[in-house]
């Protein structure tokens, strides 16, 4: 029986887990749940910028019986908006 059916993290409980929310960007496509046998994850990827730079960062949900938990924040990637510029 797939669980994917029930309720998500809303964006304003990721938001809250953003430790400096003035720098959220912008969130980057949809969320996402990822299910095995051992644990169901809700990850949401946001644009954030951190010391003038611009990264990607995902903020991880774990599912604990019928209530999502925050599991962790991970920095995926810096952004590189320097391509951008060259094409003016």
């Amino acid at each position: 029986m797939s669980l994917i059916s029930f309720s998500k993290p809303s964006d304003r409980d990721v938001l809250q887990k953003v430790v400096e929310k003035d720098n959220i960007i912008c969130f980057v496509g949809k969320g996402r749940i990822l299910q095995n046998i051992k644990e169901t994850l809700y990850i949401r990827t946001v644009k954030v910028r951190l010391e003038k730079e611009e990264v990607l960062q995902k903020v991880i949900y774990a599912k604990k019986g019928i209530t999502w938990l925050f599991k962790a924040i991970e920095i995926l990637a810096p952004v590189n908006n320097s391509a951008m510029g060259k094409n003016k």
